[in-house]
């Protein structure tokens, strides 16, 4: 890194959600039925993400770079119901832009240290969702209402998060080094629409192989991620039979996933690299209610694609 320098990084990822996750285990709409009627009883459904990001990084030091995080999303959600108060839907747009700062404390041959800390602003669209919209089909029924037509898609928070992580790479010799990553956000407050998204965290870590013979770097890394659950503090829900808490932890969220992540990145020139992995969850765990009939969809894969450039 050489202060004045710039660098472009582009990328597209895509991700599909189809796995059932009850508790902790993988099922079917079929198998849950069984087990849980409440929860299953919004029928199949399937979310996909296609996202492609541009980030401009610019050295302020040669131990100090500052960036700019521009995502475009299209997301989609197919969901068949009974009652079809969930719309199937396609949202696309810009996401939350976020503005970045990183400063390696340590900068050896044999090992690297960076920090980074990062600020989200609320630029991506959102629906609004009223408290009605999260009844179950049993609450709504004893109110006497009806749960409204409504879709959960977002394309941003609604709120200014920061975020703070630390970078660690560790040359053990010539080909093989040691990667560790952990980042947190930490939304503060709820939006305008009585929603707050849920603190969350990412660690990931494993060893990379350097090609003695060519430029490509062979990563072999695992992501563990956390979140906690989303609140919703809307006002009571007033129906002719009785009067619902709006303050609720929001259901289907918050959970505890660890996924294999296989990756490559390749220097095709000296101000060229193409960056390949793909994520693939090995368990998941959803934060449960207190009567342990969340239900939650969860990653079947993800793959991302990228190119960075200097100039």
């Amino acid at each position: 890194m050489q202060k004045g320098g710039f660098r472009l990084d582009t990328s597209f990822q895509y991700h599909k959600l189809s796995r059932l996750v009850y508790g902790d285990d993988y099922v079917s709409f079929s198998e849950l039925s069984a087990r849980s009627p409440k929860a299953a009883e919004h029928g199949d459904a399937e979310f996909q993400l296609i996202q492609t990001d541009i980030t401009l990084r610019y050295a302020l030091a040669d131990l100090t770079e500052i960036s700019l995080f521009t995502p475009y999303k299209w997301v989609t959600l197919r969901v068949d119901e009974d009652d079809e108060h969930h719309r199937d839907e396609t949202f696309d747009g810009v996401g939350d832009l976020r503005l970045g700062l990183r400063h390696y404390v340590a900068f050896e041959p044999s090992y690297q240290i960076s920090i980074f800390a990062g600020l989200s602003v609320p630029t991506g669209r959102l629906n609004k969702v009223t408290a009605a919209s999260y009844l179950g089909h049993e609450e709504a029924h004893d109110l006497g209402v009806i749960v409204p037509k409504h879709s959960h898609l977002q394309l941003g928070t609604g709120t200014f998060d920061p975020t703070l992580g630390i970078n660690v790479l560790v040359r053990l010799d010539d080909h093989w080094m040691l990667f560790g990553n952990i980042s947190a956000t930490f939304p503060l407050y709820e939006n305008r629409y009585d929603y707050q998204t849920a603190p969350s965290a990412t660690f990931t870590f494993g060893p990379a192989l350097k090609l003695e013979q060519e430029p490509i770097i062979l990563g072999f890394y695992t992501e563990v991620f956390w979140s906690g659950r989303d609140k919703f503090d809307g006002d009571d829900i007033v129906g002719p039979d009785g009067v619902f808490d709006g303050s609720f932890g929001v259901p289907n969220t918050g959970r505890f996933e660890i996924a294999l992540r296989p990756a490559l990145t390749w220097g095709i020139r000296e101000d060229l690299t193409l960056t390949v992995y793909a994520r693939f969850p090995v368990y998941t765990r959803i934060r449960e209610s207190s009567d342990k009939s969340d239900v939650q969809l969860a990653e079947e894969y993800g793959l991302f694609i990228g190119f960075s450039y200097n100039f």
